[in-house]
């Protein structure tokens, strides 16, 4: 028999039978794994319109891409694929599988899906030259219920990272969508190899999120080579009139040397001790957006 479980209710709110308020990260309860069911349930209604599967195309689609490239199981493109078993396997993934599992999963069909809706929808969904979506994206929403049921992942450029602080994250995203696209691509690098769950890049993630902080300064100002070293560069900002407070200035400097002498990031083989942490590279990542923000600010004004 069904049993109430509502997040705010009377019954939580009066502490009477309080819901999970703990980070999830490698144990996801029934309440969550049930809400994540009902949030892709009907995610796929909105994007597909409430179109019936059996004859639509894209959703075939959909369905191939399931079940020959996240379950890996056969694919018979002459036979149209029923709805039930697609849906079922997905079900027994998010209801019993391990956590990793689940987030894998869900990362595939909400990725999925985005490109669709890029494709489908047009201007009307994401805007291509100004690279930013017209209202709110699928990842957004996810990050909702996931913020909602205090899953420790959100979703940043578009994967699964395991970052709950809400001003991280949009620190980082704002950092990626900056109109530069060097920058973007290095912080984008960095978050990859930060994210990828099978085989994290700490060491070289830290190295991104710094090389993008030199790639912003190399623009802002105009050298390049041997001389752009990210010293001389924030002092040649200085000089241009672009003023960065004295005490960070000096801060991220200390974190440049950092990234030059721990643990042979810049140089070849493990320099000076173990290998970089995933803490360590969430906070270089998300401190180098900060900056680079900080740096657009007042290079802006």
């Amino acid at each position: 028999m069904a049993k109430v479980s509502k997040r705010g209710g009377f019954s939580d709110r009066y502490n009477i039978k309080t819901e999970n308020t703990t980070i999830q990260v490698k144990e996801f309860d029934k309440r969550t794994r049930i809400q994540i069911q009902n949030m892709l349930s009907e995610m796929y209604q909105e994007v597909y319109l409430h179109k019936t599967y059996w004859g639509n195309e894209d959703i075939q689609e959909f369905f191939r891409y399931i079940l020959g490239t996240v379950y890996a199981e056969l694919v018979d493109t002459r036979e149209k694929i029923d709805d039930d078993s697609i849906w079922q396997m997905i079900n027994n993934t998010i209801l019993f599988d391990e956590y990793d599992d689940v987030l894998t999963v869900m990362e595939a069909i909400v990725q999925y899906w985005d490109r669709y809706m890029r494709d489908s929808r047009g201007f009307k969904y994401y805007n291509p030259y100004d690279k930013c979506y017209q209202s709110i994206s699928l990842f957004q929403l996810v990050n909702e219920y996931l913020k909602r049921e205090y899953i420790g992942y959100r979703f940043v450029d578009g994967q699964l990272t395991p970052i709950t602080d809400d001003i991280e994250i949009e620190a980082i995203n704002q950092a990626i969508n900056i109109k530069y696209e060097p920058v973007r691509i290095h912080l984008s690098k960095a978050n990859k190899l930060m994210a990828d769950r099978n085989a994290p890049d700490y060491e070289n993630s830290i190295k991104e999120s710094i090389s993008a902080v030199e790639a912003l300064c190399e623009i802002l100002t105009e050298i390049k080579g041997k001389e752009a070293t990210l010293g001389k560069m924030l002092k040649l900002l200085d000089d241009r009139g672009i003023e960065i407070h004295s005490g960070l200035k000096s801060a991220f400097n200390v974190l440049y040397g950092y990234t030059s002498d721990a643990n042979g990031i810049r140089h070849a083989g493990n320099i000076g001790g173990p290998a970089s942490t995933f803490e360590e590279a969430k906070y270089m990542l998300v401190s180098c957006s900060a900056f680079i923000n900080y740096l657009i600010g007042v290079s802006a004004d």
